[in-house]
């Protein structure tokens, strides 16, 4: 008996034992971001023996025996990097580009997640002399993380799209940061030495430059005859005012103002401000509010012209064609003309529009130098239509005008006398045979369209031009 005993209890030892080996938790190991063909391998580590997992259902499920230490690995698609992994909801520190990831004694449910990207060139241009060498950091937990090498020329660094990124310029102690510009434009950051970018775009280029200690701007300021500017360097404590011919320090913001003489808190009708020599310019316009705030990355030389002062250049827009007649052009044709511009005292660009949109017309380009240059213009209808409209071309204040003409048509097949199934009887078609037809007003509007049956007869509302459309795409026009 009691050796039937200890047989039992060893027996269901051995069931308890066989039972805590099977439970299993479940593991989710995702890739966020771009969803390409990533390699994702799980393995399970129990007592020294590796295992590795099969996923289950959508592939990113794995069952580990509780307890084991999990090792996940991610091999990123060519062109791809592992950005970050997160544990849970928690950002797993010093992560990017890392291709192993362990947890050790697995006792409950995880999601371990990796956010994929596609790596993108960017460039850094940062001046030698003034640096004590640049450096490209992924942001990692809100601060620094790994650093990225650069390629062969030294300037385009691989990184990864929609990423967050510090550039570091590397300044020295003789040198400070004049500004940052961001693919052509300029901006500052929040630290003068380091710009922070946030959802990194593909062909995003940054440069930083930098000017030496003790260098300085020179601001010189003309007064117009019929207002009053007045200068704030608001690159210091209490923006204090300026006299013209003032030294400021790099980068510094200048505000110029203008005002009445005898009204210093009143306005003047500006036409434009002046800034080394040309006319300050927001976009395509004129910049005419009566305050000009400019940063001195440069000497800066400012005047303004109020509108009682100004005087229009005499400018002169020649067109090589006093009109573009495109005649008729089939429907789902397309034609081209082109026109050349000549320019006689412009100084500003030319813009082109048309006086009223039509989808069927377009031109190219929108814009030209202020010297000219050819002009090509497009009719491609895709219904019957009459255009008559302008392409209008201004160059600061002169305009032009070019007569737009065309016609949209369908082909039309003419049949003879003979063998049209219908004739005109005053003001309706009478039908000589059994037809499909679809009839339409002169400027394309259905009227009717159905099957007509020999004897027939379809009465026209009014006097004009139809058009008879067959199955056979013959037209006629009626004329009554």
């Amino acid at each position: 008996m009691k050796q039937y005993l200890l047989s039992l209890l060893l027996l269901m030892g051995l069931a308890l034992t066989s039972g805590a080996q099977e439970r299993t938790v479940s593991l989710r190991f995702l890739t966020d971001g771009d969803q390409v063909a990533h390699k994702k391998e799980v393995t399970a580590i129990v007592s020294g023996q590796r295992t590795i997992i099969t996923p289950q259902g959508d592939g990113s499920e794995y069952l580990i025996p509780v307890g084991a230490t999990v090792e996940m690995k991610l091999t990123a698609a060519d062109g791809y990097v592992d950005y970050l992994w997160f544990d849970g909801d928690k950002e797993i520190s010093r992560s990017y580009n890392l291709k192993l990831y362990e947890v050790k004694n697995l006792t409950a449910g995880k999601t371990v997640r990796v956010d994929c990207r596609k790596l993108v060139p960017v460039k850094f241009i940062c001046p030698k002399e003034g640096s004590k060498g640049k450096e490209v950091n992924i942001a990692e937990q809100d601060d620094y993380g790994t650093v990225i090498a650069p390629e062969a020329d030294g300037d385009t660094y691989m990184l990864p799209l929609q990423g967050s990124v510090y550039f570091d310029s590397g300044v020295d102690a003789d040198h400070f940061v004049l500004r940052w510009l961001l693919n052509g434009g300029a901006t500052f950051p929040g630290k003068p030495d380091i710009f922070f970018k946030q959802n990194v775009p593909e062909g995003f280029e940054l440069e930083v430059q930098f000017y030496k200690s003790g260098e300085t701007r020179t601001v010189t300021y003309t007064q117009p005859g019929t207002a009053i500017i007045r200068c704030k360097n608001r690159g210091q404590n209490d923006s204090p005012e300026i006299e013209s011919g003032s030294k400021v320090d790099p980068g510094d913001e200048i505000l110029f103002e203008i005002a009445p003489p005898d009204n210093p808190s009143g306005k003047v009708e500006l036409h434009h401000w002046v800034v080394n020599g040309e006319p300050y310019m927001r976009g395509d316009e004129y910049y005419t509010d009566n305050s000009l705030s400019i940063y001195a990355f440069t000497d800066l030389d400012v005047t303004a012209v109020p509108m009682a002062e100004y005087e229009a250049p005499e400018i002169h827009l020649n067109l090589s064609a006093e009109q573009v007649d495109f005649g008729s052009v089939t429907i789902g044709e397309t034609k081209s003309q082109s026109v050349t511009l000549t320019t006689e005292g412009a100084t500003m660009p030319v813009l082109l529009g048309l006086r009223d949109a039509v989808p069927s017309l377009s031109f190219t380009p929108e814009q030209l130098p202020s010297s000219g240059g050819e002009i090509t213009i497009t009719f491609a209808p895709t219904r019957r239509e009459t255009i008559s409209t302008e392409l209008l071309l201004k160059s600061g204040e002169t305009t032009v005008a070019l007569p737009i003409v065309a016609q949209a048509v369908t082909s039309i097949d003419a049949p003879t006398t003979e063998a049209l199934p219908y004739r005109i009887q005053q003001s309706e078609i009478v039908w000589l045979a059994d037809v499909v037809a679809t009839i339409y007003t002169a400027d394309g509007r259905q009227l009717s369209t159905g099957t007509y049956r020999a004897g027939s007869v379809l009465r026209l509302p009014e006097r004009g031009i139809y058009f008879v459309e067959l199955l056979d795409h013959r037209y006629k026009v009626i004329v009554r």
